[in-house]
């Protein structure tokens, strides 16, 4: 087996390797058809994270040159995070997964790595332990049928991002949570994609109460990354979202089941259990305050 950087002109074998492990791994261990049967809304992989983090996606090929695995990973000032690591059914126990780790792990040089994974893969879940990553925050993934109406209520002080808030976004995070991920959010702000949305919310003295960003392309509307001092302020800028930006669509969120008044809001507007995942992190893990809502597009553990 050899690791190389991801190439262009491999895009749409990894798009179809994506999809090919999370189908047959959701089907034979889960009886579900959670991803059909099209590979290509998972080129969007590729193209996000190649304008996001250029050069920071990895395959594992064979000696035919073959391509077994997948992974991203995206440095950042104080942490690297773990991108969506895949291997084909065929070389399923084969340790490629653990190669990719173990790439990643070289290049963060001594910073922690920081992941979210599903709790439901126990074979996902037995790798990244047995290198040592610990979970911080266990999550719910929710999925709503946002009304066409919108949701009813509001909440004041919730305005679109301004790249003159980035700074302030960070500074929040880097307080509430020890990782900074400004990068992200100018990422955001830019919105050369023309499908992301980004939200704050202020308090009375012009200072951030959180923030919460979404995806809203077609191929994966999902809320986050988000962050917030208090389940209060998180629900009013996730209520904001929905109404605002995604009325009459589907919407997948993840929320920390500790949140518990988060949870019934989001069961009060209609939304059903999914699937539970983990914040894990590798290395030294600063206390987490305040509400956090992580993403999968891009990933934000």
């Amino acid at each position: 087996m050899t690791i190389s950087r991801l190439q262009a002109h491999q895009y749409v074998e990894q798009a179809k390797l994506i999809h090919t492990s999370l189908d047959v791994w959701y089907r034979t261990h889960l009886n579900m058809n959670r991803f059909g049967s099209d590979w290509r809304p998972f080129l969007l992989m590729s193209d996000v994270y190649e304008a996001l983090d250029p050069g920071c996606g990895l395959v594992v090929s064979d000696e035919a040159g073959v391509m077994l695995g997948t992974a991203f990973y995206h440095p950042r000032e104080t942490h690297v995070g773990v991108g969506v690591v895949s291997v084909h059914p065929d070389a399923f126990g084969r340790g490629v997964a653990k190669a990719l780790m173990q790439e990643i792990l070289s290049v963060a040089d001594g910073r922690p790595l920081r992941l979210v994974s599903s709790a439901m893969n126990i074979d996902s879940f037995s790798l990244y332990t047995r290198m040592g990553f610990v979970p911080q925050v266990t999550l719910q993934s929710l999925t709503l049928k946002v009304p066409a109406e919108g949701l009813q209520g509001g909440c004041s002080g919730v305005r679109a991002a301004t790249m003159a808030d980035v700074e302030a976004m960070g500074e929040l995070e880097f307080r509430l949570n020890g990782v900074r991920k400004d990068k992200d959010y100018r990422f955001f702000v830019e919105n050369a994609w023309g499908h992301w949305r980004l939200l704050v919310m202020e308090k009375a003295d012009g200072s951030l109460a959180g923030f919460l960003g979404a995806n809203a392309h077609p191929a994966d509307r999902i809320l986050g990354p988000g962050v917030a001092e208090d389940e209060a302020a998180m629900q009013g800028l996730v209520q904001a979202m929905l109404d605002r930006h995604f009325r009459g669509t589907d919407i997948v969120w993840m929320v920390p089941v500790r949140c518990t008044g988060l949870v019934r809001q989001g069961y009060g507007w209609g939304a059903r259990n999914r699937e539970t995942h983990l914040l894990s992190v590798l290395g030294n893990a600063p206390p987490m305050h305040g509400v956090v809502i992580p993403t999968f597009m891009p990933e934000s553990g």
